[in-house]
Formats: C-alpha cells, structure tokens, sequence
C-alpha cells in the first residue's frame, strides 16, 4: 500500500535526472491528497484514517528525506526542517539539477501548490485532482480532435464563406454588441485572471502567519471549548481508571474503553459533540483539548478572555505524551506559536518596544524539538514573557467603551472574524451538500458563547452568518441556502445600532473592488456588497446562467440584488444601448440595466456561434443568428420576463426591444453592401421571421397599448422592400418550371389507371403535386406578401392546368367520323324521276391521323380521362380552400407589422389590406378551368357512346340489319348485345364520374 524503507533504497539506486518511478512520484505527492480524502470521510472512520495517513506521511518523510540527503553535491542537514511542508516537485527539481535545497524556497512552493489541482504521474496518463473533490478524474484523451467540418467544395464557396464572415466579425463591434462580460467562461481563464475576479471573499486583511484552514478551524473549535467551560455551561471529571496488568490491557472491553473518556452529562453535549463532527475534529484533540481548558477561566486578565490566553493555557497545560503521535504534536505547537505571532507580534511591532524580544521567545516556542528537550523552568519562563505581553496589551485603553471590549476585538479582527467563519460552516451538514442541519438553530445560539472572545455584535453576526450561508450557495446552488441569506440580510437591515456599536463595526476595515471603483468598507457593507457584485454578475449575463429549471433561483437572486442594491458609481447607465427614462426608480434603472447587458451578452454568444456554426454548414451567419435569436426570445419571455415584470413593468419591452435593435443593426449592415449574396431569399426570410417573432411577443404582452418612450427604438426591417421583386422573379421561374413540366409529363402519358383503387392518369397526379410544392414554398418563404403575389401564384397555376386540358381536348375525335354513310331511299316518292340513274354510295376513307387517334381512344381510357377531369375539379376547390386559409396567416402576419409600425415614433399608418371581395375575385381564374373540364367532359361523354357503337360493333349492327325481314330488324335485339359489350368498362369510372 505504501513505500517501505526498502523500496525507498531501491528508488534511490535506480535514479536517473527526470526518470523516476510513478509511484514514487505519486507517493511523494499523497499526503495533500489523502489529506482532502480523510477530511471528507465519516467522523466514525476518522482514527483509522488518521493512522493511514500518518503511515504515508512517515514514508514520504523517509523518502524524501533519503533523497535530500546529498541533493546539490553536498550533505543538506534536515534535521530543522519540516519535510511534511516540503514541495515534492521542488525536491526532485533539485535532485534532478543538481541545485543547492533552500528550505524556505521549498516550503513556500508547498503552500503556493495547494492552492490548485494535484497533478500527479499514473501509467494511464496525467491525471488530475480538484480541491473540492479529490478524486482522480482519468487520463486526457490520447486521440486528435476531428475537424470541424469538411472542406468546402469549391473556392466559390470558400470565398462566399470569408465575405459573410468579414462582414460579420465587423458586426461585432458595432454599438451595444461590443460590450463583453469578464466573466462570461471562468474555466477558460488563467490562474491570475480568476484569483483577481473572485468576488467571494470579504477582503479581510491577510494573515502574516503561516495559517491554514485547518489551523484556524482547529483554532475556532478551541476557542468554543473555552467559551462553554468559562460559561459555565459544560464540565466534566474523568474517572479513576484502574490499572490492569499489560498483558490485560487488550482484553478491555468498549464499555470500559468509553468509560475511560470524559464523562459530559449537561444540555450543550449533544451539541458540542455534532459541532466537533461538522468541524472535522478527531476525538483524540477533543479530549485533549478539553482536559487542558477545564480551568481556563483562572487565564481570565481583567476578568476578560481572548484568544492568546486560551493558546497559553493549551501550551502550559498539554504534554509531549498527551499525543498520540510526534507528529500531531508538533503541528498541534507550531500551529499555537503562528496564533501567537499573528495575535502579539506583529501588533506589538507597532505599539511595543517588546516586539524583539517577543519575535525570540516565539521563535524557542516554534523550535519543536528545542522545546520538547528544554527544562520546564525554561518553558515556564517562555510562556510567563508571552502571558505578561499579552497583559501588557490587554490593560490599552479601550477604543469605543463598549461592555466587555477588549484589545484583540479590533487589533486582531480579521483573525476573529475568520475563525467565526469556520464556526459558522459547522451548521451545513457534511453528509449532504448544501444541507443545514437539524439542530442549526442550537448550534448558532451555542456560536454566540463566543462573542465576548472573539468581539461578535448581533449585526455582525447576522453579516457574517449571511455570507457563509451565500458562499454555500455558491458552491451548492441549493436555492434553500439562498433564501436564507436572503431572511438574514433582510434582518440586518432592520438593526439600528446605537453610535458607538457602529463605530465598532466600522473599524472592521475591508478591502474592496467593485463597480469600477477601489476603497474599503466596514465588514458589514463589504458582505453586502460582495453579495450584490457576485449576484449582478451572474444577472449581467442570466441568459447564460439561468433557465426555465431554475428560474426560481433567478427570482431569489433578483430579490436580494434589490435588497442589497448599491450605489452605481461607474459609466454603467451611460454605455447602455438604451437609456431607461426620466422620473425612473432606482429598481427599475437597476433592472433596465441588467436586462439590457445580458441580452447583449447573450446576442455575443449568439454572434460567435453564428459565425462558427456558418463556416462549417456554409450558410449565412444572418439566418442562423436569427435562429438563435429566436429561441433567446422565447426564453426570454417564457422564463425571464414574467419575473422582471413584477418589479419592472417594461422589462419585457426593453428586452424585445434590444433584441430588434441588435439584429437590425446586423441587417442594416448586410443591405447596405454593394452586392448581394445568392441566399438573399433565405437571410430576409429569416429576417422577417424573427421580426414577427417579436411583433407577436410584443402585443401578447402589451396589446394595443403601443404608446411607450422605447418605440424610438423600434425600426421597422421593411423587409417587403427588398423581398417584393425576388418573390416576383421567383414566381415567373417556377410558373415556367411547373409549365414545362406539365407538357412533358401529359406528352408522355398513356391513360392507363394509376392504380386499382385510383383509376386517373399518373400525368394529374404529378402535376399537382408540383402546384401543391410551389404553394407551399410560396407560403412558407416567410417573407412579407401581398395581392400582386397572390394573382401571380393563382396566374401560373391556371396557365398549367390550362394547358394540360387543352391537349387533353385535342387528344379527342369529332364522333362525326364515326357515323355511317347514310345509303340512298329505295322508297317510290312522286318527285323522284324512276329513270334517273341511281349514284354509287362511296366508302368514306378516313385519315390515318384520326385513325390512329381512335385506335387510342379506347373506352378504358377514355374512362380514365372522365376520371382525371373529375380529379381536377375536385382538387382545385382543395387549392382554393388552402390558398385562402394560407392568406389569413399572411394577413395576420401583415397585420403584425404594421402593429410594430405603429409603435415608431413616426406614428405610421398601417396599410390598406385587401377585402375579402377582391381576394374572392382573384379566385374567379378558377372557374375557366372548371368550365374547360366540364366542357371536355361532355365532348368524352358524347363520344363515348358513338365509339362503342359504330366502332367497337360496327360489324354486328350494320351487317345485321335488313338480313332477314323487316320486322326482326329491330334495336330491341342489339341491347343485350350492346349491354354486353359496355357494362365491363364502367369498372374503370370512379364512383363520381359514374
């Protein structure tokens, strides 16, 4: 499991410079890690994991200190230095140089390291470790990243694709899109950037000791103790244990074992023993804490108590064997002596001439192993010199006069008021991320033991309980958290304190940065206004941030940005896109502000996207923008404006207002250019989209109240402008197209059935299926349209079908050339001369291109053209409903813009929309083409019959009259024969044309 001695040996005498075994690596750089680990573990697994993890670290000590040994060439003595706070990649860089090992250059690059990921060396690859959740997240993919996209296919297109792209990176600078947030990716930024944007610190000043975390959270949880035994509300007596032979001392048994420990019977246990877990402190500390603070109340100076006096009763009060092991105890002294220096020393450097000799004797305490082997008079001696500086300072004249001020309240503030922050972080539950306790409510009334130590006012509680709450949020997201905070800062509004509190709170001096200005703010403001900065951030940019999941969050932050509200002391209003107007509240400025830099953040975005995605599918970056744009809107209104709406009730306006403008700069850009593209159809298709997209957002939520100051801001597109000649153009093409192919489809047409079910010509079929296509795209072009466009469409498609019926009637043969001669009377008539010479009857020889013409005209598919005619009219009242339910959108879509023309500030008069009388005129050119096929109809109809008879049984009826007698040559006898040889063809008329 870990790296014995032996394996250590056989490392070293392996070395190579910059070749060292991965484990050994990962070894040197495992007590941080483990570190993280075990303080995450349960508190019922904390004593195993302590003594795995001093196993490591003892090995790593060994390790390293085998390898420091003869680092530089010469032997480097380390016997005063702290190997556990020696950077592992600083050793290795100077075994593998060969440089001279600086020890303090080692311990400050240990320190400078924990403050980012481990990076450590597997056989898998470089992994790495985050802090806030040390587990190994695998190695980086080994694989190239594919392109993008494939390459254009012509340089055309390439060049096609660098103009639009060029004139939109111009777009990009143009008036309100230029404004860029800092914070828009903080992973895509370095180290530096981020450490100076982190708003989620108070701006305390910093500490000169070297003080962890776990130093000064070990620290609070002792100054708890001592608040608790000094109050008087926890005590307790160790029993007598008997001593047993040490060959018995295995077999005790856990009732004996816990009997062992102190026995601590009052109401604040339970609480104390939970704050002891959420504060990650072992129980071995506990007890031994608490046997060294039973009687600190005798280290009381003036009947005060502070945070030194607790340090010295731990260090006059513990032993060398009350640890249970060196290496506790040497953190657990260097950890009291940094206390003391940053609480005595460095104050004293200013107001005392002790300071040097404080700076000594803090130095003999700071030397572990020199003070475990000195004298105890000499440590006596040491800590009497630090309780008599302490004195000395203690006994300073009070600053503000309040009741139980003492010197470490305002000297030492920014340590008191970091070790109540990790005070205050034992009421979020370890187990459950960004959970509360139970027993919260106890463990803050427990907290306020600690005042009179540490120098906590009420406000300065509710201040600072406030901002741990909001930095759990941070990490968490947990909106229960938020509103918390929210319940808190809306408490700490309603504090009045009298002056002298409020100079108190004022000496708490901050650092801060914020809203273009530096300065520093007392601890309260500073947590307010650290809070309104790291939330109007986030609603700077809340498209990004937020969405319809968490609009509840988006709502609860709004809250407390207006319950924290600041004074704006830079340009913000001043750059805005679109100033709010006069006589405006400071909320509604406020959120006038946030709406309009966060549409522009987004339409940002949206610009980079448009761009990029536009290089890879070679299409413009306008049509996509207006996609995009389109899906922000509706976010927008869907999630966001219903919200700003209650505490600003234009929010909604401005927003759709901003987005209209924005892209209408992009447009405006676009046809200003000297020539236009070939997908200039499609950019002001989408054009036009997007702006009835905001004309109906617009009057779904306003109606027809159009009166507002923002109506300068909305120019109307006048798309029609540009789209009106391509619809035309477009129109003429297709009605040649569809003409085209109407007359090389009808060409090729045999007039057999379709099918069983659908006895009509394939030839119809098409044709309309063409009409239907060009209708749809008509309608779907989303570009503005009028009357002109209409009697076009209707134009062409009568053209088409008028054509088709047209060969269909020349397809036909006068049923003229089907009847017989009529022979010559034999009947006597008194006119008649008998002598006259009878004429010879001559056979009628018909043309071969009318013979062929009824060689096709058969009674089949004459029945399919029955059936097609019928096809026809049917399908043409079909149209002529769609085509009229399609104008009614366009007309609403109509009228839609002139509702936004009316909002400008020209006031412009909408126009004139055709009545229903001329669009049912237009749709008169219909009835020609009904009227044509019903003509052709009766022409097949009156055919039909004459065919079947003088054609198909010509031989049967003329060759059987006047065979026999007159009397049996009657049209009785040809019926059943007749019947016969019509009824099979009426299978091949559909049911209307029957």
């Amino acid at each position: 499991r870990y790296f014995s001695p032996t394996a250590a040996f056989s490392v070293h005498s392996a070395l190579a410079p910059r070749s060292f075994p991965p484990r050994s690596l990962l070894l040197l750089r495992a007590p941080e890690t483990l570190e993280r680990f075990c303080a995450a573990a349960a508190a019922a697994a904390m004593d195993s994991a302590a003594s795995l993890l001093e196993a490591y670290r003892r090995d790593r000590r060994r390790l390293l200190g085998f390898l420091l040994s003869s680092a530089g060439g010469r032997a480097v003595d380390l016997s005063r230095v702290d190997l556990d706070a020696v950077s592992a990649d600083y050793a290795l860089d100077c075994v593998a140089s060969g440089a001279q090992f600086d020890a303090s250059e080692a311990t400050r690059r240990y320190f400078d390291d924990r403050r980012y990921p481990i990076m450590t060396s597997s056989p898998s690859g470089n992994s790495y470790f985050l802090l806030s959740r040390p587990e190994g997240s695998g190695s980086p993919p080994k694989k190239v990243a594919p392109d993008i996209g494939p390459e254009p296919p012509a340089e055309e297109n390439s060049s096609r694709a660098r103009k639009h792209s060029d004139s939109f990176e111009v777009a990009v600078n143009i008036q309100g899109a230029s404004y860029v947030l800092k914070d828009l990716n903080l992973a895509n930024t370095s180290p530096q950037h981020a450490k100076e944007m982190d708003l989620l610190s108070l701006g305390l000043p910093r500490l000169n000791a070297e003080l962890s975390d776990d130093d000064l959270r070990e620290t609070a949880y002792e100054v708890l103790l001592a608040s608790l035994f000094v109050s008087g509300k926890l005590y307790f007596a160790e029993e007598k244990r008997e001593k047993k032979p040490k060959f018995l001392k295995g077999l005790r048994s856990k009732t004996e074992g816990s009997n062992s420990a102190p026995q601590m019977e009052n109401y604040y246990t339970h609480h104390l023993d939970l704050i002891r877990v959420q504060m990650e402190i072992s129980e071995s500390m506990d007890t031994l804490a608490k046997r060294a603070l039973r009687r600190i109340g005798s280290k009381m100076v003036q009947g005060q108590l502070d945070v030194p006096c607790i340090s010295l009763q731990l260090l006059s009060s513990v032993g060398k064997f009350d640890f249970p092991t060196e290496r506790l105890r040497v953190q657990w002294q260097r950890r009291q002596a940094n206390v003391l220096e940053e609480l005595l020393l460095f104050s004293a450097s200013r107001e005392c001439s002790m300071s040097e000799t404080l700076r000594i004797v803090l130095s003999k305490l700071k030397n572990t192993e020199d003070w475990v082997v000195s004298v105890p008079d000499g440590r006596i001696e040491v800590l009497t010199i630090i309780e008599r500086y302490n004195t000395r300072l203690s006994a300073a004249p009070k600053k503000f006069g309040l009741k139980g001020e003492t010197y470490h309240w305002t000297q030492s503030y920014h340590f008191n008021s970091r070790l109540y922050e990790k005070l205050l972080s034992s009421v979020f539950d370890m187990l459950e991320d960004g959970q509360l306790v139970e027993e919260a409510d106890e463990i803050l009334e427990t907290m306020k033991l600690t005042w009179p130590i540490l120098g906590i006012t009420q406000k300065l509680h509710d201040a600072l309980y406030a901002w741990a709450l909001f930095q759990k949020f941070a990490q968490t997201g947990e909106i229960l958290l938020l509103k918390q905070t929210d319940l808190q800062i809306q408490k700490l509004k309603l504090h009045n304190n009298v002056r002298e509190a409020e100079l108190y709170i004022d000496s708490f001096v901050c650092s801060v940065e914020g809203f273009g200005s530096n300065g520093t703010l007392n601890l309260v403001d500073s947590a307010l206004l650290k809070i309104n900065m790291w939330c109007h951030r986030q609603l700077k940019n809340y498209h990004l941030y937020f969405s319809q999941a968490n609009c509840s969050i988006f709502e609860s932050m709004l809250n407390l940005v207006l319950l924290t509200a600041a004074n704006l002391t830079d340009d913000d209003e001043e750059a805005m896109l679109i100033g709010t107007s006069l006589g405006s509240t400071p909320e509604s400025t406020l959120i006038h502000i946030l709406v309009v830099r966060s549409i522009q953040a987004a339409y940002k975005n949206a610009l980079i996207s448009a761009d990029g995605q536009s290089k890879a599918e070679f299409k413009h970056p306008l049509i996509l923008l207006a996609s995009e744009l389109k899906l922000l809107v509706e976010k927008e209104c869907s999630a966001f404006s219903p919200v700003l709406h209650k505490y600003y009730p234009e929010a909604g306006r401005v927003a759709l207002t901003v987005f209209h403008l924005l892209y209408g700069q992009q447009l405006e850009l676009f046809l200003e250019g000297s020539d236009h593209s070939e997908s200039l159809k499609e950019i002001l298709g989408a054009s036009n989209s997007f702006e009835l997209c905001i004309a109906q957002k617009l009057y779904s939520m306003y109606g027809e109240a159009a009166g507002s100051s923002l109506s300068n801001f909305l120019k109307p597109y006048m798309i029609d402008r540009f789209s009106s000649p391509i619809i035309l153009q477009w129109l003429h093409a297709q009605h040649e197209n569809v003409l085209e192919w109407t007359k090389r489809t009808i060409e090729i047409e045999d007039w057999e059935p379709l099918s069983v079910h659908r006895k009509l010509a394939t030839s119809m079929v098409e044709v309309f299926r063409i009409v239907e296509e060009t209708i749809d795209q008509f309608f779907n072009s989303s570009l503005p349209l009028d009357i002109v466009h209409l009697r076009s469409l209707l134009i062409g498609i009568t053209s088409s079908l008028q054509v088709y019926l047209l060969h269909m009637e020349n397809q036909q043969v006068s049923r003229a050339t089907l009847l017989p001669v009529a022979p010559v009377l034999t009947r006597y008539a008194e006119s008649v001369n008998p002598f006259a010479k009878r004429k010879l009857i001559e056979p009628a020889v018909r043309e071969e291109k009318v013979a062929n013409k009824l060689n096709n005209l058969t009674v089949p598919k004459l029945c399919v053209k029955l059936n097609t005619l019928q096809y026809i009219r049917d399908q043409l009242d079909t149209i002529e409903e769609g085509i009229k339910q399609s104008w009614v959108d366009v007309q609403s879509a109509v009228g839609l813009l002139d509702y936004l023309s009316c909002m400008t500030s020209e006031g412009a008069t909408s126009k004139s929309s055709p009545s229903d009388e001329s669009i049912d005129e237009l749709f008169t050119i219909f009835d020609d083409v009904r009227r044509t096929a019903v003509n052709i109809t009766d022409t097949i109809l009156n055919f039909i019959g004459t065919r079947a008879v003088f054609w198909d049984m010509r031989d049967l009826l003329l060759f059987s009259l006047y065979r026999t007698s007159v009397e049996s040559a009657r049209m009785e006898i040809f019926i059943p024969t007749i019947e016969q040889a019509v009824n099979p063809n009426l299978g091949y008329l559909d049911m209307f044309s029957q």
